[in-house]
């Protein structure tokens, strides 16, 4: 009778465990990154009252007889399924869609978290909110201390290769200036443009043209080694309509134009003397299509009045007239930069078709010193700087690690866990590769605590309770018939 008493007791303290499970899970309903916990219950030791007996060719076998002492804790288990993500508005919170744990970092210990409520400190340190360090990745430096940057995107790199650390981008806060090497051009040049040269039938060869030629002008700026901006114009004229064109040992009937570049509005002719104005000279096919470019002066002299325009009747383009990488040298004196900056000119995009003349230089790859603006992050993890020069560019990329058994981390307080001799050893990586989960920027991963099972767990805890404090008063009213017999 003394067994139920006591078995009465484990019920009671291991329901009272249950109910300080759950009432912390509640307490918990709107803690950023939560993750709730279940108490489960196992049957305690059992006596023997009689063990069991094999049939025989008389009797048959009897079982054993046991009588349990009640229930014990088998284990407090952490759920790690994901929570609802919610829509902050702030740039620097973060959720994760999927598997992993943001890394942070404080005094060398390494802790884990699902919680990605960060920002960034006067220093430029990424920080959890209570001043750990966000780890990650930062861009690399090649050997002479400057940033690699990547030749696909133009930006700099992110170096994943040499390990985790503290994401800071105090050293990120602007961009230096960058020359212009590259001005491309684009839009379209209107086939029904007087040409310079006409075709005559009475004398069967080219003569200037009698209306005049059309010329249409442009512009574009672009940036020295200091940042400092430059202004090139660009002269386009239609030379002629020509059949049988020698294009690299190929005959094609189509049309020539000329495109001048000159440091001066007016485009001058170019000179011996100087460089302000270069000539090109581009063939278009009888699709209207920009099949070779070439550079020619032509003949120059002392002044612009001495140039003479080379022989464009009989005008032949090789095969390596690339129209995507021509070339033009802007020359600088006494200006505190170098004499000579080189600038591919890409006129590949170009065309000509009976439609309005859009021709321009669309773009160049140049640009002057930037300040930080504003940040940016993307769901890779890469947090993007827009500077004051309109650049955009890559500051850090966020680390995430993940667990062969997420449920064995050693939870810290403060939304931390941290790694046990259960969990696993982390597998570090980026978000969105190797089983990595992809980053909801301006979000933050709600508690996954529902609240209707836990007050449905809280009830079967309060009867479960109320159930075994009833078999302690049962068994005392037992005891208390059985001293009463003494009477």
């Amino acid at each position: 009778m003394m067994r139920s008493m006591y078995a009465g007791v484990s019920g009671l303290r291991t329901h009272q465990l249950r109910m300080d499970v759950i009432g912390n899970n509640i307490a918990n309903v709107n803690t950023v990154g939560y993750k709730k916990s279940r108490a489960i219950f196992k049957d305690a030791f059992y006596q023997a009252i009689r063990g069991g007996s094999a049939p025989t060719g008389a009797r048959g076998g009897t079982n054993p007889q046991a009588v349990g002492l009640g229930v014990q804790l088998s284990s407090v288990d952490v759920i790690a399924t994901p929570g609802s993500a919610q829509t902050t508005g702030k740039n620097t919170d973060l959720a994760i869609d999927g598997n992993g744990y943001f890394i942070l970092e404080s005094g060398g210990e390494r802790y884990y978290t699902r919680a990605g409520a960060f920002d960034f400190d006067v220093l430029g340190n990424y920080v959890a909110s209570g001043g750990l360090h966000v780890m990650g990745y930062m861009p690399a430096k090649d050997d002479s201390g400057n940033w690699v940057i990547d030749p696909l995107t133009g930006k700099r790199q992110i170096d994943i290769t040499s390990g985790l650390v503290p994401i800071d981008i105090s050293a990120l806060q602007s961009t230096e200036p960058k020359a212009t090497t590259l001005i491309r051009f684009a839009g379209n040049f209107d086939s029904t443009l007087e040409p310079e040269y006409v075709w005559d039938e009475t004398s069967s060869s080219f003569v200037d043209n009698p209306d005049g030629a059309d010329s249409k002008i442009t512009s574009k700026e672009f940036y020295d080694t200091l940042g400092n901006k430059r202004v090139q114009y660009f002269k386009f004229e239609k030379i002629m309509e020509r059949d049988q064109v020698d294009i690299g040992g190929e005959q094609m009937n189509g049309s020539i134009w000329r495109v001048r570049a000159s440091s001066d509005p007016d485009c001058p002719n170019p000179t011996a003397s100087d460089s302000k104005s270069e000539d090109y000279y581009l063939f278009f096919d009888e699709k209207g299509k920009l099949i070779r470019a070439k550079h020619d002066n032509g003949t120059t002299g002392a002044s612009s009045s001495d140039w003479q325009e080379p022989d464009v009747t009989a005008m032949t383009f090789a095969a390596t007239d690339d129209p995507s990488s021509q070339s033009i040298t802007i020359h600088y004196v006494n200006n505190g930069v170098p004499t000579q900056q080189p600038i591919t000119l890409n006129l590949s995009y170009l065309t000509q078709y009976n439609a309005t003349f859009t021709g321009w230089a669309e773009y160049q790859d140049g640009y002057t010193k930037g300040d930080l603006r504003s940040i940016t992050i993307d769901q890779n993890g890469v947090i993007l700087g827009v500077y004051s020069n309109g650049i955009t560019d890559n500051l850090a990329r966020v680390a995430l690690a993940v667990f062969q058994n997420p449920a064995g981390l050693l939870a810290k307080g403060g939304n931390l866990f941290q790694v046990s001799n259960n969990s696993g050893d982390p597998k570090v990586g980026a978000p969105g590769e190797e089983a990595m989960g992809a980053i909801l920027p301006g979000s933050l991963e709600m508690s996954n605590v529902d609240l209707s099972e836990e007050f449905t767990d809280m009830i079967v805890t309060q009867r479960g309770f109320q159930a075994n404090s009833r078999i302690i008063t049962t068994s005392d009213e037992m005891l208390q018939e059985l001293v009463n017999l003494k009477r």
